[in-house]
């Protein structure tokens, strides 16, 4: 993945051109696709009901052509002319389209203005799409509105398969802008909130927009030569957006924690890539592995949905993994700057959160408490499913008050419920003559027993196939043909019928629309456990290959489980019970039979990218630990941020399509919303510390030949050492303390104006970054900031993070040498530390109250912006050359901006020599406030080498180290009498500035023997 990056960065307008080159025709292409989508798509492969409709097409003209209707439905104001010119009307309108003519349908009474009339069309293309998008048009039929005469006294609609199809295409679209008009929004809010930083945001969520675009415009490419469902704009616009943001967020959380390291903008889109993008790739393949599950059912609609979502997948992984590096090399500073606007989004961004470490230790402290009432909180919320009634009605997709529907119910009222579904019984003769006489009391009888059914209304005199092989019987439903009991009767009729005496050698086959749905619902419950086996098998095969682990590939595999379950009980509650109808979710009799399956697979999937991402991060922590508890704690608390906010983006882009969208929609919004948020909380922050605890180093068992055999991954390598020799980074803790702004705009302008004074300054490490940065108000104490590879394989209790200042002393002045202690020795290692470039441990010496670094710094750069603009040309002063250049260290300052300030060690030199050329009372008072801070021996070690750093001209050349001893043991500023008064507290806190002053000149005067 490094190399990948590498070539990535390296030829990132190339990587722009391309993505511009695809995204420009699918811009054209996807607002055009939906022309050749399509409402069907529902039936299923040997199926009796497909090979029924096959045998209309094929056999039968008069009644296997793909029907359309128009429907003319009077008000009650109407009158016979109303209705007269209406059903003219809509004659006239059928006539002006090429190859629709009219079937006459004996069932059909002549006009009359107390009830509708339908117009039965027969079509010679198979496109009724397209003719019904024609047809609602020249009718007048707007959106969910139906058409009407020009008196406005009768509606007119469209009916019939074609037109389901135009009108679930126009819902969707008009759903999926909904829908999009919620999320963006959130998505953006969620992204400020996240990142601090609007050009932070605009990275995924222009990723998640381009990876729409794209998928939809090969989704038209494919739909021209395959069944693709209106329904599939849907899957494509939530996977989508979803994960496009989801991974693009990971990397883009990676790459600012890695600039916080301390690694230059490039290194840090290198180790990013490195692990969260490989996690990414893992993640992308687990889920397009999970969906191909889906092609088991072998039904048009849903592999076309499942087409759609792998799509969308593959998609949003490779503009995650080829434009975010791309456009971090090339906004990479500006990405990790938070914006001084967004106060609300400021706070601890990376690194080990405290109130996750204090979360993961209570949980992992009681295992089995937590893994118990996890477990029961999922079971509970997964009994629900127990009570799943399935079916599948494209007519119920659309509200109550849709055109299509209200023109189903006239089309009903006019001719029955069942007429514009009826059963067709085919009875096929293998020796052919269907007609003859021998065969017509096989007919006869078959009939009649048709007839016995039940929600029969009437049987139709049988029609023979052209070539004389096969027979129809069509029969009447009393009950919509979408009713569950006419399912039944679908039933009781292949039960029934072969059964039939002196049927002979004839074959009997039920088909129809019923019989087509019953037949998809079948296929579906029959294959579901087959998806279930194949779909938990690939996941536990990625997670086995990313994790190396049997044990957490298995677990992984059974909390998915849990969360798909949890899922489903969620389904029955909102849509079977009604729970949440009062929020716009209506209550159904069955939930969509497509839904279970699509849940399953893109829950897993779903599931699997948190899974992958959060032990990937855990399994990083261990190969450089060793320790189990220390790699659990580290890898929920530093990803349990990342994977809420990409949870909490998903969830929003689900929700967002349950109240925008179609029930099928909402229901696989809901559904993958609840999945999400359960994994995301009760498994990912719950359970999984919880079991890896109880089982500790069984978590990582790998059997010796699976290990051979399985792949090596990118978390095996180390990632490349940051160099922290010249970088000091404000640690979260410390940077979330309050700063004015004003400092903050101070020390940016202050930094910009060192530089400019300072051209040649030279950058070297400093320890004492943080002098005076104390957190504790009742004792002096520091932090240690220490490299990662310190902490390696430390448990991290063992781990220090504070140190007294007494303790520090002793550690680092009056270590043993010997046999001997040797304080002054300590003092010379600490000064000298101050500007060398070898050092790891960083000390920070506190104070009496918190002090923000912000502050601290801004302290520094004046002192020497004071020092670089000092006028020493005086003639009743002496003058001081500078013999080398300003020492500097490099800070991060919790915008993400790096800049210069003055070393520790510079900032004491510049005071002294302050000192010297302008001997103020108010330099005497600075010089003792920034020694109270340090130990004398320290700022002595520090000044006594100012001879390397100035020399006197005139009046003529002198040692200024000799120098500054003697203003130091006697302060006498030229201002004395001018700033003296004769308050009492004044003198006091002159006399100790005098001898905090003689302290170090004293200190000065012993490091001199």
């Amino acid at each position: 993945m490094m190399r990948l990056s590498r070539s990535l960065r390296k030829y990132r307008w190339l990587v722009f051109g391309g993505w511009l080159l695809a995204l420009v025709p699918a811009v054209y292409l996807a607002l055009t696709q939906s022309g050749n989508l399509t409402g069907g798509g529902f039936d299923v492969a040997g199926s009796q009901s497909l090979l029924v409709h096959d045998q209309l097409e094929e056999l039968y003209h008069d009644q296997g052509s793909s029907s359309l209707a128009l429907v003319a439905a009077p008000r009650p104001d109407a009158s016979y002319s109303d209705i007269n010119d209406a059903v003219a009307l809509l004659r006239r309108t059928a006539a002006e389209l090429p190859g629709v003519s009219e079937v006459p349908n004996p069932a059909q009474r002549p006009p009359q203005p107390d009830r509708p009339y339908v117009l039965s069309l027969r079509l010679d293309s198979r496109n009724t799409s397209d003719v019904a998008k024609q047809l609602r048009t020249k009718v007048g039929v707007k959106g969910d509105q139906a058409g009407q005469t020009a008196n406005g006294r009768v509606r007119l609609y469209v009916i019939g398969q074609g037109a389901l199809s135009a009108a679930a295409a126009q819902n969707t679209k008009h759903d999926i802008a909904a829908a999009e008009r919620w999320n963006l929004p959130v998505i953006l809010i969620v992204l400020l909130a996240v990142f601090g930083s609007l050009a932070a945001a605009a990275i995924p969520l222009a990723l998640g927009v381009c990876t729409v675009v794209v998928t939809m415009g090969l989704v038209y490419l494919l739909s021209a030569y395959t069944t693709m469902s209106v329904f599939v704009t849907s899957t494509v616009s939530m996977f989508g957006i979803a994960l496009a943001v989801d991974y693009s967020l990971f990397i883009l959380m990676r790459f600012r924690e890695e600039l916080r390291s301390g690694r230059e903008p490039r290194e840090a889109v290198d180790a990013a890539m490195a692990t969260s993008g490989l996690a990414v790739v893992l993640s992308g393949a687990t889920v397009v592995a999970s969906l191909t599950g889906i092609y088991v059912i072998n039904t048009p609609a849903l592999k076309s949905m499942a087409t759609g979502a792998i799509l969308a997948v593959a998609v949003a992984m490779l503009t995650s993994t080829t434009l975010t590096p791309a456009a971090l090399a090339t906004f990479g500073r500006s990405a990790a700057k938070r914006s001084a606007l967004l106060h609300w989004s400021r706070g601890p961004e990376g690194g080990q959160s405290r109130f996750w470490n204090r979360w993961i230790g209570w949980v992992m402290r009681r295992p089995w408490i937590s893994a118990l009432a996890a477990a029961l909180v999922l079971l509970v919320m997964a009994a629900p499913a127990s009570s799943m009634v399935l079916g599948n009605s494209l007519l119920r997709q659309f509200d109550s008050a849709h055109e299509i529907r209200a023109g189903v119910g006239a089309a009903a009222e006019a001719l029955g419920p069942g007429a514009l579904g009826p059963i067709r019984v085919l009875v096929t003769f293998p020796d052919g003559g269907a007609a003859s006489p021998e065969h017509g009391q096989t007919i006869v009888a078959i009939r009649q027993r048709m007839a016995q059914a039940p929600n029969i209304v009437s049987v139709a005199p049988p029609q023979f196939a052209e070539d004389n092989g096969s027979a129809l019987l069509s029969a009447v439903l009393s009950v919509d043909p979408e009713d569950m009991r006419a399912r039944e009767t679908v039933g009781w009729m292949r039960a029934q019928l072969p059964k039939v005496p002196d049927r002979g050698t004839a074959r009997v086959d039920v088909g129809g629309p019923t019989a087509l749905i019953k037949d998809f619902d079948d296929q579906v419950s029959k294959t579901e456990p087959l998806v279930l086996a194949i779909v938990a098998l690939i996941a536990f095969v990625m997670l086995l290959v990313s994790v190396h682990s049997v044990f957490l590939a298995l677990k992984g595999v059974l909390m998915t489980l849990l969360s798909v379950a949890a899922a489903y009980g969620s389904l029955v509650m909102v849509f079977q019970w009604g729970w949440l109808k009062d929020l716009g979710f209506a209550q159904i009799s069955s939930i969509d039979s497509t839904v279970p399956p699509l849940v399953l697979a893109m829950t897993f999937g779903l599931s699997m990218d948190y899974e992958i991402f959060l032990l990937t991060r855990i399994r990083e922590r261990f190969l450089h630990s060793g320790n189990t508890r220390d790699a659990v704690a580290y890898g929920v608390s530093t990803s349990a941020r990342t994977i809420t906010s990409a949870a909490l983006i998903m969830i929003a882009v689900f929700v967002g399509f349950a109240f925008a969208g179609m029930p099928l929609v909402a229901e696989i919004g809901v559904a993958c919303a609840v999945a999400i948020a359960v994994d995301a909380t009760v498994v990912r922050l719950v359970l999984v510390p919880a079991l890896m605890a109880m089982f500790a180093q069984w978590n990582w068992w790998l059997p010796p030949w699976l290990s051979r055999v399985l792949p090596s991954v990118d978390f095996d390598r180390p990632l490349p050492a940051v160099d922290l020799a010249d970088v000091v980074v404000i640690p979260d803790d410390i940077s979330a303390l309050t700063a004015p702004n004003a400092d903050l705009r101070m020390v940016i302008k202050s930094a910009a104006k060192l530089k400019h004074l300072a051209p040649d300054a030279i950058c070297v490490t400093d320890p004492l970054a943080f002098t005076g940065c104390g957190r504790n108000g009742s004792q002096r104490q520091g932090t240690l900031l220490q490299s990662p590879d310190q902490d390696r394989g430390r448990d991290p209790g063992q781990i220090p993070h504070q140190v007294n200042i007494e303790d520090e002393k002793a550690g680092a002045g009056d270590r043993k040498t010997n046999g001997h202690t040797n304080g002054a020795s300590g003092a010379k290692k600490r000064a000298a530390g101050l500007t060398s470039r070898n050092g790891i441990a960083k000390a920070i010496v506190g104070t009496d109250r918190p002090v923000h670094p912000v502050t601290l710094w801004r302290g520094r750069l004046s002192v020497a912006i004071d020092a670089l603009e000092s006028d020493t040309d005086a003639a009743d002063r002496p003058v001081y050359e500078r013999l080398c250049p300003v020492e500097t260290t490099h800070v991060q300052l919790p915008t993400g901006d790096r800049l210069l300030v003055p070393t520790g060690a510079e900032t004491l030199r510049l005071k002294g020599y302050l000192i010297m050329c302008r001997n103020s009372r108010r330099d005497y008072a600075d010089f003792a406030d920034m020694v109270e801070t340090l130990e004398p021996e320290t700022a002595a070690v520090v000044l006594s080498g100012m001879d390397r750093y100035y020399c006197c001209q005139s009046p003529r050349r002198q040692w200024i180290a000799s120098q500054l001893v003697r203003r130091l043991a006697d302060p006498d500023p030229w201002d004395f009498n001018d700033e003296q008064g004769s308050d009492a507290d004044a003198h006091s806190d002159w006399e100790e500035i005098r001898q905090r002053c003689l302290s170090v000149a004293v200190a000065m005067l012993e490091e001199a023997r």
